[in-house]
């Protein structure tokens, strides 16, 4: 099942007794794992019927959790944080899992097979389980399974729209789309991320009708990805004084410039390889399949990559290299980054 119909049927009351929740974006996660939590204990009889788990406990002392009745009535609910019950298992020398189970472990099966109808347990791990384990095997059977993956794309412009109309934001398109855009420099996207961000936003426009674009970069000036995105497209109009100040402004927020320089190579490096492919005849959508980011993303990368010559983004990326090098030895100041934004702007 994906998230949304996980969600979906926890809203209905259709619980399942087992759920194995696991995958990399945490935010999905704990979406579940407390959408689980309101639907099955009520808040006064948390302290009594909530048991949760930071670390795989014994296998004994799992069963006996699952196999006592909650005091008072009720549910229990065990939830069972960073489990590696489903994890994989040592491999033989032909490559097959060794999956040997003991008489504990048997056991457990036993439980899970036939789970009592007063109690419901979560295990919630990032990491991928091994598929053919018998204990993967028999809660996919008689439970839930949530692969929770990192959105991408199409996917992240649907979660954001929702996000803002849950919270009554109006946000204008370009603004929509500039925030997407920031977010895509991140290695990685993170939803808590955004969430945290949009409340910001929401303070913020309490009394305004719509969020700008200007809105944005004000709200969300000290977050290094932002700013940085912001910094690249004054680039690219030439804008030097706009990428100093940009530049400043993070500075003086406590941004490391190392942190600053390893944003701003990852952006000038994307602008090399996005003009080497529209010199090699591709075109915005192959572009951005390439860098694996929404079609609009593509577009601004070729746009971007446009005002500037190759011979101009290879210097620049000679000399970010030669200023990592520089501020990692202290040998040099964020004073080097400036000349990189100058040179970059003539």
């Amino acid at each position: 099942m994906d998230y949304k119909a996980v969600l979906a049927a926890i809203k209905q009351h259709k619980i399942a007794s087992l759920y194995l929740l696991y995958g990399e974006e945490a935010y999905h996660l704990r979406q579940v794992e407390q959408a689980l939590i309101n639907s099955i204990v009520l808040p006064e009889d948390r302290d009594m019927n909530l048991i949760v788990f930071e670390s795989d406990p014994k296998i004994e002392e799992l069963i006996n959790t699952i196999e006592t009745m909650p005091f008072l009535g009720g549910k229990n609910l065990i939830i069972v944080h960073n489990t590696g019950l489903f994890s994989s298992g040592r491999k033989a020398s032909g490559g097959e899992v060794q999956d040997k189970t003991d008489a504990v472990t048997e056991r457990l099966i036993a439980v899970f097979s036939q789970m009592p109808n007063y109690s419901h347990a979560v295990f919630i791990t990032p990491d991928k389980p091994d598929k053919r384990r018998k204990l993967f095997k028999v809660l996919e059977k008689n439970g839930v399974i949530l692969e929770a993956a990192p959105l991408r794309g199409k996917e992240l412009r649907g979660w954001l729209a929702e996000q803002l109309t849950e919270r009554k934001i109006k946000m204008a398109p370009d603004a929509q789309e500039h925030l997407l855009a920031a977010v895509s420099m991140m290695p990685q996207v993170s939803l808590d991320f955004i969430s945290n961000e949009l409340e910001k936003v929401l303070l913020y426009a309490a009394d305004k009708k719509v969020v700008t674009r200007q809105d944005l970069l004000q709200i969300l000036s000290a977050v290094p990805e932002v700013s940085i995105f912001a910094m690249v497209e004054a680039l690219s109009g030439r804008q030097t004084a706009q990428a100093l100040a940009l530049l400043r402004e993070q500075l003086s927020t406590g941004e490391h410039p190392i942190r600053i320089l390893a944003l701003l190579a990852r952006q000038v490096r994307q602008l090399w390889q996005a003009k080497e492919l529209v010199n090699k005849g591709h075109g915005s959508r192959e572009v951005a399949e390439y860098f694996k980011v929404p079609g609009f993303i593509g577009e601004k990368l070729v746009k971007q990559s446009r005002n500037f010559s190759n011979a101009k983004l290879k210097a620049a990326m000679l000399g970010l290299a030669a200023a990592d090098r520089d501020l990692k030895a202290s040998r040099s100041g964020a004073v080097v980054l400036e000349k990189i934004i100058i040179e970059l702007c003539e």
